[in-house]
């Protein structure tokens, strides 16, 4: 059921707790959960994530707050891994953002890419912002915005192919449609039409893949 009276007229996934599994080259790694609620008349995404690779225990908090329209208004990020514990933040507008806390001394300030319209975050790695992207693309209508990478105040131009993958995952329900991001990296988001909710998300270049878990 689309939660369309909490975030306006706009589609998006109901209210509720979506839990993730992830796995590298085959291996499971850990456990990722999704947390969404109506905030203020937008929504709020809510993350948190546990992994063990090579020996190394990693895991994060962030928060994703989109408006009415599914733009992004602003992100938070509590990371741990190697004895580190790096904290971000984005806020934004239609226009420009500024991410603090990232790999850089002073808040940076980043502006739309030529050509789009619209911010989304994503940081590598975790699971808010693509959870949230077939929607905000979906509503939208549009197939290229400006990605903000948290951890690195980096802004880059994602595109959208066109030509889908030659194979369905096995895991993958047969009625999921299939929204494939060529740049800045390749990731391949398998969801629900009718709900919005992403059942598996690919990024080749990791060889990592989240699965949906599904009590």
């Amino acid at each position: 059921m689309l939660l369309a009276a909490l975030a306006g007229t706009t589609p998006f996934p109901a209210a509720g707790e979506y839990r993730y599994s992830a796995s590298m080259a085959g291996q499971n790694i850990g456990g990722w959960s999704i947390s969404v609620r109506d905030q203020n008349g937008g929504m709020q995404i809510d993350e948190t994530s546990s992994a063990s690779f090579a020996g190394m225990q990693m895991s994060a908090n962030a928060s994703l707050a989109l408006g009415s329209d599914l733009a992004p208004m602003s992100y938070t990020g509590n990371y741990r891994m190697a004895g580190q514990n790096p904290s971000v933040s984005v806020t934004l507008t239609p226009s420009a953002a500024t991410v603090a806390g990232a790999m850089t001394t002073a808040p940076q300030r980043v502006a739309l890419a030529a050509n789009t319209r619209h911010f989304v975050v994503v940081e590598p790695g975790l699971l808010a912002g693509l959870f949230a992207l077939p929607a905000q693309l979906a509503a939208w209508k549009e197939s290229s915005v400006t990605w903000i990478t948290p951890a690195t105040a980096q802004a880059q131009a994602l595109s959208v192919g066109s030509v889908p993958p030659a194979q369905r995952p096995p895991a993958v329900p047969a009625q999921d449609a299939v929204l494939s991001v060529e740049r800045p990296i390749v990731v391949t988001i398998w969801y629900d039409p009718a709900t919005l909710v992403p059942d598996q998300i690919v990024v080749p270049s990791q060889d990592a893949v989240l699965t949906r878990v599904r009590s």
